[in-house]
């Protein structure tokens, strides 16, 4: 079934007009990912897990291990948990709509998936199915009572094996 640009205009404001309480997403990524809110009616409390994106309907996260979680969200180089020689550089970044970051993965890994959480809900940005090296911009979701990017709380990559180390020769899922 196709909507009209006039229809779906109509209900979009309808539907946000009426709740005023929800969040959005927010823009994509630099890259072009356009992140997926996921919000605390999906997975109870809004800290998704990459099972619980599977749950969802998201498909299979194969993570070569257990996801990296930041917490709290800090500049700085990650490593992953040994024995694996690689770590995640996290860029801050602040912008005139909210805090952002920049990452880039170090090694031989690159990540298929980044959860974002900030305020009650989470983004969730998709780069399946070969990953990517490095990424900017990745912001929590909007907060609907300020219109910012709600604060960055925690962020957990789901890595894989990749020869890109931080180069984005991967393809992205845009």
């Amino acid at each position: 079934m196709r909507v009209g640009g006039a229809g779906l205009a109509a209900t979009l404001a309808v539907g946000v007009a009426s709740s005023p309480a929800s969040a959005q997403a927010g823009a994509p990524s630099a890259s072009g990912v356009q992140p997926i809110e996921i919000t605390a009616e999906q997975v109870p409390g809004g800290n998704p897990t990459f099972e619980d994106l599977e749950e969802l309907g998201f498909g299979d996260f194969n993570c070569s291990f257990d996801p990296l979680k930041i917490e709290p969200v800090t500049a700085g180089t990650h490593n992953f948990p040994s024995p694996l020689n690689g770590s995640v550089t996290i860029t801050l970044v602040p912008t005139a709509d909210g805090p952002t970051f920049n990452f880039r993965i170090n090694g031989e890994f690159a990540t298929i998936g980044v959860i974002v959480k900030g305020g009650p809900n989470a983004n969730f940005y998709d780069y399946r199915p070969e990953g990517i090296g490095s990424d900017e911009v990745l912001h929590a979701p909007i907060n609907p009572m300020s219109g910012d990017y709600y604060g960055l709380s925690h962020v957990d990559f789901c890595v894989i094996d990749s020869p890109y180390n931080g180069d984005n020769g991967a393809t992205t899922n845009t």
